[in-house]
Formats: C-alpha cells, structure tokens, sequence
C-alpha cells in the first residue's frame, strides 16, 4: 500500500503537502479503535467506467502558455499531460469559439448571414489554440502506445450571431435584454457549423470524444457568449439536425451530450431539463448521456437520473475554482475534493475542471473587463503571472491530481461503505492495471484513523489522499 497526501500549511498561503508520498511507517497503525471510520470497498460491485480527468485549455489559457519561455513551457506541459512524467491529464472540454476567458473576441463566419457557411475559417482555432492541444497530445502518448488518447468534449458558449434570435453571440442584449436562442431556420446551418469543427479537430490528429450543443442553455446573459435552448429545442435540435449531420460526416462515434449545465437552475430544478428532454424518444436515442456543471444544486441530481436510464452516461464537464468560493488553499482542498468525490460516487465517468491556467488576476477576462469593468475571480489549476512567468500551482491543480495521476481511462469507480466516517469522503477504484485505488478527504482538524480491510491508516488533518494497492489489504483475489 502506498499514500500520496496533501494539505495545507499552517498560514494556510501554500501546501505544506503536496502530493507527498508518505512511508508506510508514517501512516501504517498497528490497530484501530473498533468504532474507528471503516471504508469496505467492494471490489465485485464495478460501477461507472472512468472516460477522464482534467480541465480547459481556454484561449485564455493557451495565451498564457504560450507566453511561457520554451522551456518553462515544455515543462508546464509534460507535467499537466505526460502519464509517466506528469499528472496525466487524459480529458479536456475545448470551446469552440469564444467562451467568456479570451484575450479579444473572434468568430469563425463573416458577420452577415451565410447559412451555406461559405465564410467558415478557423484559423484563429488553428494559429491560438491547436498548437497547445496537439503538443498536450503528443505529450500524453509519448513513450507509451498503450495509452489512450487525449479525449475532448467540445462545446460551444453561443452559435454565430446571424444565426440567433438576438443577432448577438451575448445570450441577452444589454439594452433590450431580448435572449438569444437558434433560429428555428438556423438549425441545420448549426448542426452543420459543429460537424465541421469536430472535422477540423480531427483532421489535426485530435480524438473528439463529445459535443455538447451549447454552455449553460439556461444562463443566457449581457455579459459574454452565449444562448438560450429549452429541453424541447435542444432534443429536435439533436435528433433531427446534430446526430444526422455528425453521421454524415462520419464522425458517427462522436458522443453528443446534452444539458451541459448544473445540477440545479432556476427554471430546471434537479435535472429537470435531462428528464424533459429525456421525454422525446427520439433524442433518448441519440445522446449518449448528460453532461453537468457544479456550481448549483447537488451531485445526487446526477444519481437520481441515472437511477431512471442507468444505459446513459452522466459526465462532469465543468468545475471551477475561484474566490467566489473555496479560497486556496486550505479551504479548496478539502470542500472542492470533497464535491469531486460526490460527483464520482454519483456516477460521474469524468471530473473536467475549468481554465487549466489563468493569470494573477483571473484574466485574460475581456469579457469580464467589458461588461463588468473588473477582472473575474476565477481560479486555474495554475496561475501564470504575466510579469515574471512564475507558473503556481493551485489546490485545484492537487485536486485533479490527485485523481488523474493514479486513475487513468478504463478504470471503473467501485462500489464501497463508510462507517462511523462523519467528515470523511472517499470514492474507490479498480484501476487499468488491476489494483485497487480509494481517494479520501478528511475534513477534521487532527489526525484521523481509517480501517481499509485489514489494514488500518491515520490520515492527516484537514487533508486529500490518494491510496493504492489496496487489494491486499481487502484481501480480493
């Protein structure tokens, strides 16, 4: 058995811990107390299917890596995505166009209407950030053929202007507040914008695991991209336009997932958006899943829909830190670690946080400078400083870490129990090599006993571990 840990320090500005591996003489216990926390993990109840870990790389965070001096910049790289070297970074959920962290807006058609796409170009995709996605990808497969591929769910925050209700890639206009959403006329034109995309990414070596047909369809707003759907307009849209057109360009395989928002929203409370949508047979046939964001309501929405359609996939495709929220370091630790592990043992089969890195000030934020004439207070796994270069790693860099690096894609989540275990969180694993995984966050202030089988550890105060070959201690065959 061995222990990875992190925590934070005594000021609570770094981590005293980060990922530490810790001998087993500093964790092993000869014994625990009988009403000692107990994790049993159930190594014959496999669950979901792990799909990946990871996060964004935004323009916004391609800027700032490429900025980098080529050494700093490889070294960022290979840590972020290398398998062997790094954390292992085996997802990422890419905008397609502008998503409210660019350094200055661009679009991919002409302004006016052009229905027939004659205007279509994505060299600004192709020069800002393809550069970033095709090193992450070569980096992840280097040295190992046996590695799976870079999987990318892509997702767009608005369609082209001329083809919304608004004629405005912003969700509301600011004066009017007239929303956008797809013109009826458009949907075919859409459909077929997204196919070419997806075409355009995989013309460049990259594997495009999903789409999602637009970011957050029920948080249209004045402030930067994006468009309004209702389950009814998103289940024709799909059914009748985006799954025909992926076909037709045999990108077939290419999952589409719908949703793409919280757990809860106002008008969608508790999923209700999944199960309406999930109503239209037609379009139960062609998702593959939901896809799901952190930021209102809880992770067991997630369990509760996959209670009702257990064959359709459930996957995590945005979490951000920020200091709206969890502030580093301690605090984001253990809160955000313990809302990703509700999200696995709620049939999650990926974790993808937001911006894999953003600068000092949450920027580059055009949008956010623009509209709010302030910069956001959003967190990257890394902060970049724009001055001096210095590259900082966030909690919520050791967060997915602490997952990525140990549970790659093809493991299963399995089932376990917690015992007299208030203030502990813990999601279990059998990984692709066949051993036995468990992460666990220990919310309390002093040091915590845990029995694992016959085995019995102290986790540290206030702290985020990952345990592994933990299939002797359950004594599983």
């Amino acid at each position: 058995m061995r222990m990875f840990t992190s925590y934070a320090d005594a000021d609570d500005t770094a981590l005293a811990a980060a990922l530490r591996e810790i001998p087993p003489s500093g964790f092993l216990l000869p014994d625990a107390p009988d009403d000692a926390p107990a994790l049993a993990i159930d190594a014959f109840r496999p669950r979901q299917r792990i799909d990946g870990f990871g996060a964004s790389l935004t323009q916004a965070s391609a800027a700032l890596i490429s900025r980098l001096p080529i050494a700093t910049r490889h070294a960022v790289m290979t840590d972020l995505f290398s398998v062997r070297r790094g954390i292992g970074i085996s997802m990422l959920r890419q905008p397609i166009g502008p998503s409210d962290h660019v350094t200055r807006p661009y679009r991919f058609t002409r302004r006016r209407a052009d229905p027939r796409l004659g205007s279509l170009d994505f060299s600004p995709e192709a020069r800002m950030i393809l550069p970033c996605l095709k090193a992450a990808q070569s980096i992840r497969a280097s040295g190992d053929p046996s590695v799976t591929p870079l999987a990318i769910i892509v997702s767009p925050w608005s369609a082209p202007a001329w083809m919304k209700t608004n004629r405005s890639v912003l969700g509301k206009r600011p004066l009017t507040r007239l929303t956008g959403y797809l013109r009826p006329r458009m949907y075919g034109a859409y459909a077929e914008y997204l196919a070419r995309f997806i075409a355009h990414y995989r013309d460049a070596g990259l594997h495009v695991f999903g789409v999602t047909p637009t970011n957050e369809p029920d948080y249209p707003q004045s402030r930067w991209p994006s468009m309004a759907m209702t389950p009814a307009q998103q289940a024709r849209f799909i059914a009748d336009f985006l799954a025909p057109r992926l076909r037709a360009h045999g990108l077939g395989d290419v999952r589409i997932l719908c949703w793409d928002h919280n757990y809860s929203t106002d008008h969608y409370p508790d999923g209700r958006f999944v199960r309406e949508l999930y109503s239209w047979p037609r379009a139960l046939r062609a998702v593959a899943g939901s896809a799901w964001h952190y930021y209102g309501g809880a992770s067991r929405t997630m369990g509760d829909i996959h209670r009702i359609w257990p064959d359709k996939g459930i996957w995590v495709t945005e979490a951000s830190g920020g200091e709206w929220g969890p502030r580093n370091w301690d605090a984001a630790l253990v809160q955000t670690s313990a809302r990703v592990i509700a999200m696995l043992n709620n049939w999650a089969q990926s974790v993808v946080l937001w911006n894999i890195a953003l600068d000092e000030r949450g920027g580059p934020d055009y949008y956010y400078l623009r509209n709010d004439h302030r910069h956001s207070q959003n967190r990257g796994l890394l902060t970049i400083d724009r001055r001096t270069r210095t590259v900082t790693r966030n909690a919520d860099y050791y967060i997915l870490a602490h997952c990525s690096r140990f549970v790659q894609p093809g493991s299963v989540v399995l089932g376990h129990r917690l015992e007299h275990a208030a203030g502990l969180h813990a999601a279990a694993f059998r990984t692709t090599d066949g051993s036995i995984a468990a992460v666990v966050t220990n919310e309390h202030e002093s040091p915590t006993p845990l029995r694992i089988g016959t085995t019995a550890i102290q986790l540290p105060p206030r702290s985020l571990t990952t345990l592994t070959g933990l299939q002797t201690a359950i004594r599983t065959p």
